[in-house]
């Protein structure tokens, strides 16, 4: 992706050629990412641009740490240093090698930072409706559990009124009995 962003917008006559230090620099970052060295790719553009802060390739060097930085190999790739990079290639004088490719990834880049935001927000909505479902599960346990309970509890208190009317009716029958025992015991003999 890199290398061919980087030559799809270079227009052969319309500056003076790069600086053997450019060459170098640039050579040495293409290799960097090549390896999957983003960092040290990084590292060197920065120093270009801080070592040849006027030049035209310090403008380049802001374009291709916006490539660096957008590419999705790279464990830090973020679309909002691309904006920046790109924002900063477009603030250094025409003329300019990669206008139309700089405002193609700005767009891009700022369309990754909306997709990335929407996702993160769909996360939350779902993280947030898990939370609620599992809430509402608790619930429902809850009153499934205070359900089961409120029934165990009825039918232990029917169990106990039923053992209750039976010792009821057994102490009925036997004060019966103690009170024909009584009448026999207090009845005249004959």
């Amino acid at each position: 992706m890199i290398a061919a962003l980087g030559c799809a917008g270079h227009r052969p006559g319309t500056h003076a050629a790069p600086s053997p230090a450019w060459k170098a620099e640039l050579a040495y970052t293409q290799q960097a990412v090549a390896q999957g060295h983003y960092p040290q790719a990084d590292s060197a553009l920065l120093a270009f641009a801080i070592a040849h802060p006027a030049s035209r390739e310090a403008a380049e060097s802001e374009f291709w740490r916006a490539l660096v930085a957008l590419d999705p190999r790279n464990e830090h790739h973020s679309a909002a240093e691309a904006i920046r990079a790109l924002t900063a290639y477009s603030s250094y004088p025409e003329p300019r090698d990669h206008d139309l490719e700089a405002d193609v990834l700005r767009r891009t880049a700022s369309a990754l930072t909306a997709l990335s935001e929407a996702t993160a927000q769909a996360a939350s909505q779902a993280d947030s409706a898990r939370t609620q479902a599992d809430s509402v599960r608790t619930e429902a346990d809850s009153a499934r559990l205070a359900r089961a309970s409120r029934d165990r509890t009825r039918e232990e208190v029917q169990r106990l009124r039923d053992s209750l009317d039976k010792v009821v009716s057994a102490l009925t029958e036997t004060n019966q009995e103690l009170d024909r025992i009584k009448k026999r015991l207090t009845a005249p003999k004959p």
